[in-house]
């Protein structure tokens, strides 16, 4: 029974982790990554990036490591109902979305003041690509798991539909609501994967 109880918290700091790592990346995006960051840059981001480039480059390293931690919380979820079709196919989504983050997040932090800046580029892929894909992974994790409560159903269901809603906005380029609808995804996000993941260990 210990041993057995030992394991599910071990298996369960899967779900820890990813919220860990998640709640510093909105907090990066908030605090280090916002002034930067425009779907409409001007020169003064490009002044502020340059400015602050070793932060710049540390936050986005950090979103690298939230993307990461996703893949490996959907992919213990997935191993926890028992790999039916749905969970291989939202983990073959999820990593396309995670190469999407990866590859974008990448040139942002590859930029160097001596570069033509273009951050729209790297920022639709990770915003309408990679956000895009996530929300239908986790869709698609959440119709292949039986016997979730209503309540925890309907918060599953609107953390992917409010990614699907980031993508739009990223796609429309407004940064208004995009600002909006990422500061409410991940003050649902964090406590759902502390919540759903024990739940589900």
């Amino acid at each position: 029974m210990t041993v057995a109880v030992t394991l599910r918290e071990v298996k369960w700091s899967v779900a820890l982790a990813c919220a860990a790592v998640n709640g510093a990346a909105a907090i990066v995006l908030a605090t280090v990554l916002a002034p930067g960051v425009s779907l409409a840059p001007a020169a003064s981001n490009a002044t502020y990036i340059a400015l602050h480039l070793g932060v710049w480059r540390a936050g986005w390293a950090v979103w690298i490591a939230a993307a990461l931690s996703l893949l490996a919380f959907f992919r213990w979820w997935g191993s926890r109902i028992g790999w039916p079709s749905l969970a291989r196919v939202a983990i073959a989504v999820a990593v396309a979305g995670v190469a999407a983050d990866v590859v974008a997040e990448t040139r942002i932090i590859a930029w160097s003041p001596d570069q033509p800046f273009d951050i729209v580029g790297p920022l639709r892929l990770s915003g309408v690509v990679a956000n895009g894909l996530y929300s239908v992974a986790g869709a698609l994790l959440t119709l292949a798991t039986n016997a979730v409560p209503r309540w925890l159903a309907t918060w599953s269901w609107a953390i992917w539909l409010l990614g699907i809603a980031l993508a739009i906005a990223t796609a429309v380029s407004s940064d208004a609501a995009s600002e909006v609808v990422t500061a409410t995804l991940f003050a649902l996000l964090v406590p759902w994967l502390v919540v759903f993941g024990r739940r589900i260990a």
